[in-house]
């Protein structure tokens, strides 16, 4: 699951969000719940160490480390020039990205009694992603593949020369000569292969490599060698000319704007979009019920005293996930069904006290179309696209808001939020989804993560007409500022998030 962070502020459920206001509802009376947060982060924390929100489209030496296709065009340039750990360097990739992400949400709850509230919640979600990128080619040693049509003169000329060597040979014509025989056997069987390893690299539809080496880089000067080698081989000691040519290669490195081609071309075997990402749409609704088990909060003269309610939501799969052909996207919401349980309790005495939440959710598998790949490598095509099962690690979270209370109704607060997420599982939903040689669980990579986040602010709970005695609208207002202060284990961005709630009470009978 990418963009965790922004997923579990989009799930910590809203009672949490409050200090002081009551957990439920009074019977016969409907609250009215309007509540907005606005997330920004360029950083994000993975294994703990901050990095750029786009460290996963960065790169020292861009190559296979990031777009598995190349490693393919690897493996084949490296059987070509006789070096097996050849790979690609398109150069120095640094992505820069800014996330924002804001949240309205409309509630409502309902007190059936004076322990029972049903709530419900309808979430707002817009989400905006920039990212702008900057490619150093001083490092590199392959561009974009000039393409097939400009082979095919090449690729003649090879094939002409493999088909005159081999009916040679058929004719008998070297077999007075046992020595030239054997090296006429030798030099088809290499022709063959480097036949078919070019054209696999630089002409083949299905297979061709998008980047390859320049023509003046150590790879492309060894790749011209060998085809001279084989001419002069052919010419001079076979008899068979005629071949002279060799493949076109690009004459210079990548450029940042061939890049956002080689990347982008919808035609393309990448066919991403790292343009600027806008989703606005509603978020994942939930629907549930709080149980007050005990309240006896401010019930004496005396401030304090102890209140404490158990909760049970169900969040409904009305978000959308982020988009799979842009590699930045933040969707707006898990499309899963949740299951969560909280258990919230006030203690204090006068004007100091806190509050102590833990939270359990239990994430329902569904499936949904992947781009099979390790978050680590962003740059696949839609050949990986297929439907895949997934199984989202369960969320547990604690927190401890200690509150100091200015006035009866006013509170300052602070307090840390810890929380942990289990690891996903992936499968492919059905064996005709299944790539071959490529395990759906690979999008698991540091799925598993834990982050403690900080929080201050202030409320403001004024209960009013709710209480004997008490005058004016009953209301609830609160504003509060979280950061995270580290991490472990996966991806956790490092969001600046604002926090308001305003709560408004009504009488129903």
């Amino acid at each position: 699951m990418q963009r965790l962070g922004i997923v579990v502020c989009l799930v910590v459920p809203l009672p949490l969000v409050a200090q002081l206001p009551p957990l439920g509802v009074p019977g016969g009376i409907v609250r009215l719940e309007l509540d907005g947060s606005l997330s920004t982060f360029e950083q994000r924390f993975r294994a703990g160490q901050l990095e750029g929100y786009g460290a996963d489209l960065s790169s020292t030496a861009l190559g296979s480390d990031r777009i598995p296709l190349l490693a393919d065009a690897e493996a084949r340039i490296g059987r070509i020039i006789g070096s097996t750990g050849y790979r690609i360097n398109l150069g120095g990739l640094v992505t820069d990205a800014h996330a924002d992400v804001g949240t309205g949400s409309l509630g409502l709850s309902l007190g059936l009694t004076g322990g029972i509230t049903l709530f419900g919640r309808i979430p707002l979600v817009s989400s905006r992603v920039q990212s702008a990128y900057s490619l150093d080619p001083s490092s590199a040693d392959a561009g974009l593949n000039p393409g097939e049509e400009t082979q095919l003169p090449f690729f003649a000329e090879l094939d002409a020369a493999v088909a005159t060597l081999s009916a040679r040979l058929a004719a008998g014509d070297y077999n007075g000569n046992p020595a030239q025989l054997a090296l006429a056997q030798s030099t088809l069987t290499d022709a063959t292969t480097l036949r078919g390893d070019l054209f696999a690299l630089l002409a083949d539809p299905a297979t061709a490599s998008p980047a390859v080496p320049t023509e003046t880089s150590a790879a492309g000067t060894a790749i011209d060698a060998r085809i001279v080698a084989l001419q002069t081989t052919l010419s001079t000691g076979l008899g068979v000319s005629g071949f002279s040519l060799t493949p076109n290669l690009p004459t210079s490195a990548l450029t940042e704007a061939e890049y956002i081609q080689m990347v982008t071309d919808p035609a393309g075997p990448i066919a991403l979009r790292l343009d600027e990402s806008t989703v606005t749409f509603r978020g994942d609704a939930e629907v549930g019920a709080a149980l007050t088990l005990i309240d006896r909060w401010d019930r004496s003269p005396g401030r304090g005293g102890v209140r404490v309610a158990l909760a049970g939501l169900v969040r409904l799969p009305t978000g959308s996930r982020d988009r799979t052909d842009r590699p930045l996207d933040i969707g707006t919401g898990d499309a899963q069904t949740d299951v969560q349980v909280d258990l919230v309790a006030d203690v204090g005495a006068g004007p100091i006290g806190a509050r102590l939440s833990g939270t359990y959710v239990r994430q329902l598998e569904k499936t949904f179309p992947f781009r099979v790949t390790a978050p680590s490598q962003p740059f696949v095509g839609p050949d990986r696209l297929r439907f895949v099962r997934l199984e989202p690690g369960d969320v547990i979270a604690l927190g401890i808001h200690p509150f100091f209370r200015l006035a009866r109704t006013l509170a300052l607060q602070a307090g840390l939020d810890h929380w942990s997420r289990g690891t996903d599982a992936y499968s492919y939903s059905s064996p005709a989804d299944a790539i071959p040689g490529i395990d759906a669980n690979v999008l698991a990579e540091d799925s598993k993560v834990s982050a403690t986040a900080l929080a201050v602010g202030i409320t403001y709970a004024n209960p009013g007409g709710l209480r004997r005695g008490g005058r004016g609208l009953p209301v609830d207002a609160s504003w509060r500022y979280e950061r995270i202060l580290g991490s472990s284990g996966g991806r956790v961005p490092d969001a600046h998030v604002i926090r308001g709630q305003l709560r408004v009470y009504f009488g129903v009978w």
